[in-house]
């Protein structure tokens, strides 16, 4: 089974087992609401925790959670430090959806054959999503849109892009 880690697990708040959580995710109400199933993986044991949601609320840019079955700070602070997991399931994905880690790793060729590199991770910015691609000489930005991916085959682990002239990339 795949997993998704959706937050990590920043602190505790109060005496009455309440959580806070840096959010990895972009589906914070849906991921997080009251009955949800998670599971608090430890990195270190590679032990998971299956745990439900009892409350959710947004504060700022984090998350507060309530897990249900824990209700001291004793009980949830052994969880700090630790990230926040859901299995993972295409079936909640659209066409051409993806989920970042699948694209991290992916080699990234131009329509003409030409290798640039391997996508480094996905960044966020206000109106599309970039890839930052490690090549030879530097790192390579390409916006995850329409205009510029051309096809993106996880089967063969690459993402062919569009080549514009005047492209200066080397």
């Amino acid at each position: 089974m795949d997993y998704l880690t959706v937050g990590h697990i920043v602190k505790t708040i109060g005496l009455k087992g309440e959580l806070k959580i840096y959010p990895t995710t972009n589906f914070r109400d849906s991921r997080f609401k009251a009955k949800s199933h998670l599971f608090v993986f430890n990195e270190k044991t590679n032990e998971r925790i299956e745990v439900i949601v009892k409350s959710h609320h947004k504060n700022g840019n984090f998350d507060q959670l309530f897990f249900v079955g824990y209700s001291t700070i004793e009980s949830v602070e052994r969880f700090v430090g630790q990230s926040l997991q859901v299995v993972k399931d295409n079936k909640l994905l659209k066409k051409d959806e993806y989920y970042y880690s699948d694209l991290i790793g992916l080699d990234v060729y131009f329509d003409n054959g030409q290798y640039i590199g391997k996508v480094k991770r996905v960044e966020e910015y206000a109106s599309y999503q970039t890839l930052r691609i490690e090549s030879e000489q530097k790192d390579v930005l390409i916006p995850f849109v329409n205009a510029f991916i051309i096809d993106v085959d996880l089967e063969k682990k690459i993402i062919k892009v569009k080549y514009m002239d005047g492209l200066k990339w080397k």
